[in-house]
């Protein structure tokens, strides 16, 4: 990219930040989004179909039911921005696809949201999810007291971690999902923790695994949480995960 480019992206992104800033503080927490808002045990949320049609698209034969026995994820071949990529073209693959962003997302850090989320996105909407992971990101920090952007440190952080996942639709070349994640959260030192559910639909488009968007509508029903690896979680379809080494 040339500096000319770089500094165009920069000032790009601060009025951008301009904006949201008076857009937040009039809004306060009325942005629904994927990463954050929204993200309780009972909030809704649901798959629009956004972004590149598949090359295929025919239903696969996906595990059914809740299990404690942990199903093990791929790792990516590569990182980007941050990111691992490079998954196989399995359910598998369009989980672990997710569920690395989700580990590695830097929820305190709107730029960093920013630029994890266009690495992933699919093509076409690149530009739109990665403005959309900055708002969610603005929105989580001003939602904990915070400014509306900074960066994260040893007092301020927002992280996921992964824990089990439930299928929606399985087709060749599309997957929904719902993961049930740990989030732990630090604003200015106080930290707290709760397990939340979140929607991730993901697009098989020129050799990976993409995210199709990072906002979802509202009013369609998740999947209740349960604590990780338990009795209760299996009971309500959840199917815990691993990473391969």
């Amino acid at each position: 990219m040339s500096l000319a480019s770089l500094d165009q992206r920069r000032r790009s992104a601060r009025r951008r930040l301009a904006l949201l800033a008076a857009g937040l503080l009039v809004a306060g927490a009325g942005i629904t989004a994927f990463f954050v808002l929204g993200s309780d045990d009972s909030g809704g949320g649901g798959g629009a179909q956004h972004g590149s049609a598949p090359s295929a698209s025919a239903p696969v034969t996906t595990p059914t039911g809740g299990s404690k026995t942990p199903t093990a994820l791929p790792t990516g071949k590569g990182v980007k921005d941050g990111v691992p990529v490079g998954y196989p073209h399995t359910t598998e693959g369009a989980i672990s696809a997710a569920a690395h962003f989700y580990d590695v997302w830097d929820g305190f850090n709107p730029f960093a949201a920013e630029t994890q989320a266009r690495a992933i996105a699919v093509p076409e909407k690149a530009e739109e999810v990665a403005a959309d992971a900055f708002r969610s990101s603005s929105a989580a920090r001003l939602s904990s007291g915070l400014s509306v952007a900074g960066e994260s440190d040893h007092a301020n952080y927002l992280t996921f971690q992964t824990r089990a996942y439930r299928i929606d639709r399985a087709e060749a070349d599309r997957v929904k999902f719902w993961l049930l994640l740990n989030s732990q959260t630090s604003a200015k030192g106080v930290q707290s923790s709760k397990t939340v559910v979140e929607t991730a639909e993901m697009l098989w488009v020129d050799g990976d695994w993409r995210l199709v968007a990072v906002s979802y509508p509202t009013g369609q029903p998740k999947p209740p949480a349960a604590v990780p690896d338990s009795e209760d979680a299996a009971k309500k379809g959840w199917r815990s995960i691993a990473y391969e080494k």
